[in-house]
């Protein structure tokens, strides 16, 4: 028996340091464990569960906070900064964990280093979870215990420096306007995207996205409060003034933990001709006071701007700013906007890269306008022969490659060269995630999304997009917390409750499956094909019938995608129509037939060679991979 515990003891032991040595890991997975111990998937869990009673992702979590929780006490650093240390991307999510775990926030240990461990919850006195109250021999205790204070003298060293040098996450609160004109919103507005964007060019700096900031315009919300929500460190706030074609921008930046501490206060005065030189001065001041050291492409994309035209600069900024509002007039005025900013400034690459992006966002959607594709594609050409480093353009052409012209390798390399030019391109990291889907490498298109969400932390949107991304991953507890996150954040985000209502038909909640998917938007085909598979397989053919013969009939007199009625007609069964329309999606390239694969309605025609015929049409290289294993 005590062979038995000390082989079993020596095991965790070499567990524990595969987990410490990756802990600033965050996509150490358990997949990654695995590899590493030199043990299947499957075997890893029968022994860690065996020793622990915890599944082997619960137990790397549990590391991950004993190992904060030492940081903590020894107060090395603030809270997000020990988030990122041990491997959480979000530290809300971190702060949330902690607290379930430990029952007291980080923030409680980092007032009170001398907390003692007797405060926190029975059970928990350990840094590992033993085997039901077995004993540890003393020479692993010490050699843990030797490895932990190496670990922590590190880690000390390391952090005592790195609060000195740089701080790592920032958020630009919506600009005030104090120019006593309402009219002038829509140049404040742009303004504050502008500086994300700027900021956005350091790499070694998370900014937080503008749709994320907005939401704090008028709010009364405490500084810490809003830095907490966001997962940051740094709060820039500003205000704005305008007299006639002259600028006067204040800005404050204050570190917010762990408590407020003003780092910079200036104001930065020009007329209208100079606000990119503006902008760039205000963005060097930030990273050379938080002491980040810029290097030379981002000095040299950050020097790179040029006097403007104030009548055009203005007509871009009116023309985002309605193109913004996310509602089909908007769009429309917004384009008005941008080809008279063009007129105005033939030479500006702004409006250009203005137009390409937001028709290539429109264009991306089930029912697809061609002529929204080759507007964009020809207004982001023109961007990058004015400016080759345009983020938005390169990000325009991405979704193009991606979603229209199923170009992979320009897809792939247009992506690529948006996140160079800006790194907390939130857009390009949300979209390049469905590439990777495409590829088949789950890991790098959950690392996408993850940081999609973090620069975009209160997009329901994105939350979703993680959610289905980690439930075609087969990761349904995760599918189920993302979703139900993203409905927290807007409780009709459509793909929130899609995506819960497939993992509760995963574990047969099928009642539960139901009540989520009948909360999906009005009664467009778009929505109402998910409930056939739904209803099926709760065990009500005769509903999903019923649906089938509405979208049929109504199909008769309105266009519908091919591919959501082609899904339908799988599910019972009618393949022959099926692929009749699924063939006719992949001829027009109706979206999303290149994601068939990720859809669970198509597990019904998975057997049939037409499917495997349709995928290899498709030219997609993960489909090829997967059909050849399966011929």
């Amino acid at each position: 028996m005590e062979d038995q515990i000390s082989m079993g003891d020596q095991f965790l032991a070499s567990i524990i340091r595969i987990i410490e040595e990756n802990i600033d890991n965050e996509n150490f997975s358990v997949e990654h464990l695995a590899d590493k111990a030199g043990l299947s998937r499957s075997m890893l869990h029968r022994k860690i569960k065996k020793l622990t009673g915890k599944s082997v992702s619960d137990y790397i979590t549990i590391i991950r906070l004993n190992h904060a929780k030492k940081l903590l006490k020894n107060n090395v650093a603030t809270v997000s900064e020990v988030a990122f240390r041990v491997g959480f991307s979000n530290p809300s999510y971190f702060i949330k964990v902690f607290k379930n775990y430990f029952d007291v926030t980080p923030g409680d240990v980092l007032k009170d280093p001398k907390i003692k461990l007797s405060q926190l919850p029975t059970g928990l006195k350990s840094d590992i979870l033993s085997p039901a109250k077995s004993k540890i021999s003393r020479s692993l205790v010490l050699t843990i215990v030797i490895i932990i204070l190496i670990i922590t003298g590190a880690g000390l060293y390391y952090f005592f420096n790195l609060r000195k040098s740089k701080e790592r996450s920032i958020a630009v609160l919506p600009l005030k306007n104090i120019t006593g004109q309402p009219g002038n919103d829509y140049f404040i507005e742009g303004m504050h995207d502008a500086l994300i964007g700027e900021l956005g060019k350091i790499e070694s700096l998370r900014v937080i996205s503008r749709t994320s900031t907005l939401r704090y315009r008028d709010s009364n919300m405490l500084l810490p409060d809003i830095a907490k929500e966001l997962g940051v460190n740094i709060i820039v706030e500003g205000t704005v003034q305008c007299l006639g074609d002259s600028l006067c921008f204040i800005m404050q930046m204050i570190n917010v933990f762990p408590k407020e501490r003003h780092l910079l206060s200036n104001e930065y005065y020009d007329d209208m001709h100079n606000v990119l030189k503006l902008q760039s001065n205000a963005v060097k001041d930030i990273a050379q006071k938080i002491r980040i050291k810029l290097t030379k492409d981002e000095e040299q994309l950050l020097a790179k701007t040029h006097t403007i035209n104030p009548e055009s600069y203005k007509a871009y900024l009116r023309g985002m700013y309605h193109l913004n509002q996310g509602t089909e007039e908007s769009f429309d005025i917004g384009i008005k906007y941008l080809a008279g900013a063009i007129k105005k400034d033939p030479g500006d690459p702004f409006a250009y890269a203005g137009l390409a992006l937001g028709y290539a966002i429109r264009g991306h959607g089930a029912i697809v306008p061609p002529e929204s594709f080759r507007s964009a594609v020809a207004a982001a050409e023109k961007a990058l022969i004015i400016d080759p480093t345009s983020a938005e353009a390169h990000t325009a052409l991405a979704l193009i490659y991606l979603y229209q012209h199923w170009d992979w390798p320009k897809a792939k390399d247009a992506f690529e060269k948006a996140i160079t030019s800006n790194p907390n391109n939130e857009i390009a990291h949300a979209h390049f995630a469905w590439y990777h889907v495409l590829m088949g490498d789950m890991e790098k298109s959950i690392y996408h999304s993850k940081t999609a969400v973090d620069l975009n932390p209160l997009s329901a949107a994105f939350a979703s997009w993680l959610a289905w991304l980690y439930f075609i991953n087969e990761e349904y507890d995760n599918a189920e917390y993302w979703a139900k996150k993203s409905l927290e954040m807007n409780k009709d985000v459509p793909w929130g409750n899609v995506v819960l209502g497939w993992t509760y038909l995963e574990k047969k909640q099928y009642e539960k499956a139901i009540e989520a998917h009948e909360k999906l938007p009005g009664n467009t085909p778009r929505w109402k094909y998910f409930r056939v598979r739904t209803y099926l397989l709760a065990g009500n053919r005769e509903k999903a019938m019923e649906i089938w013969n509405e979208t049929e009939e109504y199909a008769e007199k309105n266009w519908v995608n091919p591919y959501f009625r082609g899904l339908m007609a799988c599910t019972f069964g009618f393949n022959d129509k099926a692929f009749e329309l699924l063939n006719d999606a992949y001829i027009n390239r109706y979206y999303p037939i290149t994601y068939i694969e990720s859809s669970p309605e198509s597990e019904f025609i998975k057997d049939d060679p037409r499917y495997h015929a349709l995928l290899q049409k498709m030219n997609l290289p993960y489909n090829k991979t997967l059909i050849t294993s399966l011929e």
